[in-house]
């Protein structure tokens, strides 16, 4: 009995001490807002500290993808959350001048989850990280650069959506990567050159082919290879977070590419509504398969058209005034 309570006291310790870590974390003091004058101002300057506020982070994100929250205002505050404390780290990395695969781990997952969250401002502070300056020499880029090339081409793919329909800020960034890094002959440069030029001359089709899940699944294969592993041999981190940042890479880059085809499509339906005054979308009609392609409405992660997203579309863009549907004619949709 004696021991019961022993055991008993010694597991409830463990729970406060464990408990009193996590407040701690939870609070640890920026080093960009605190300069070093707060209490534990230059605590995430600290190595060790790092890769146990990396950890801490880690669970955060682990219970939000088991528990996501039930509301949207929920989610976006635990969204927020995690953001702040990833910058928080990113900014302790940047100031301690940590240059490992430790610092690289921490911002492809700020790329990733920024990425997967839709937040614009973590993006735009974290993209130039993946970039080379126009002003960097090769030897310069190719001694400086040690990021997967899944995390360069995510980088690429957000400039593409962030400028859209302009190019110029990624034009400069794939010029700004010299030709040993990535090949101007590889699946992936030619691939990514094709959807720039699709998107330039509003090229739906080609736009859509290039997005299917057959062209991305191929490409994935060759940015982010299965020994993702060996890129994080120098971490403290547990095999299971290195498959979740896997993982994670591969969604990041999945989601980074229906982003963009949510702008293909709204720019698409914007010409459409500008050269023609009505539409026949009976079934099986030809006009109903070049509407699917030219709106992107084939399902991204498969190889299916599916036919009720263009129905669905079409009901939604009438509730808003777009079009609405000819009376007395099944199929036909008249531009507003």
């Amino acid at each position: 009995r004696g021991r019961g309570r022993s055991s008993w006291s010694s597991q409830g310790r463990g729970a406060s001490n464990l408990d009193t870590g996590n407040r701690r974390l939870e609070n640890i003091a920026s080093v960009s807002r605190s300069s070093g004058v707060e209490k534990d101002g230059d605590a995430l300057k600290d190595h060790k500290t790092q890769e146990e506020y990396r950890e801490f982070i880690q669970g955060k994100l682990d219970s939000f993808w088991k528990s996501p929250p039930s509301t949207e205002q929920q989610t976006r505050d635990a969204q927020e959350n995690i953001l702040i404390l990833i910058r928080k780290l990113r900014e302790g990395i940047v100031a301690s001048k940590r240059n490992d695969a430790f610092a690289v781990e921490v911002c492809e997952t700020s790329l990733y989850i920024a990425t997967l969250f839709n937040h614009l401002k973590q993006l735009s502070s974290i993209l130039p990280y993946f970039i080379p300056h126009p002003s960097d020499s090769t030897a310069e880029v190719l001694s400086q650069q040690s990021y997967s090339m899944c995390a360069i081409f995510i980088a690429l793919i957000n400039q593409l959506i962030l400028g859209y329909p302009s190019q110029t800020l990624y034009r400069q960034s794939i010029h700004s990567i010299p030709d040993l890094l990535l090949r101007r002959s590889s699946k992936s440069h030619r691939w990514i050159s094709s959807l720039s030029s699709s998107l330039w001359t509003n090229n739906f089709s080609k736009s859509e082919q290039l997005t299917r899940r057959s062209s991305i699944t191929s490409l994935l294969d060759e940015l982010l290879p299965d020994s993702l592993s060996a890129h994080l041999t120098d971490l403290s981190l547990s095999s299971h977070s290195s498959e979740s940042n896997h993982d994670i890479a591969r969604k990041a880059f999945s989601h980074a590419v229906d982003m963009l085809r949510v702008k293909i499509r709204n720019s698409a339906w914007n010409i459409i509504r500008s050269s023609y005054r009505e539409l026949s979308c009976n079934a099986n009609s030809e006009t109903r398969d070049w509407l699917n392609r030219s709106l992107s409405l084939t399902v991204a992660h498969s190889e299916d058209i599916c036919d009720s997203s263009l129905d669905i579309w079409l009901k939604e863009k009438s509730a808003a005034g777009h079009i609405r549907s000819k009376e007395g004619v099944e199929g036909r949709w008249v531009f507003c």
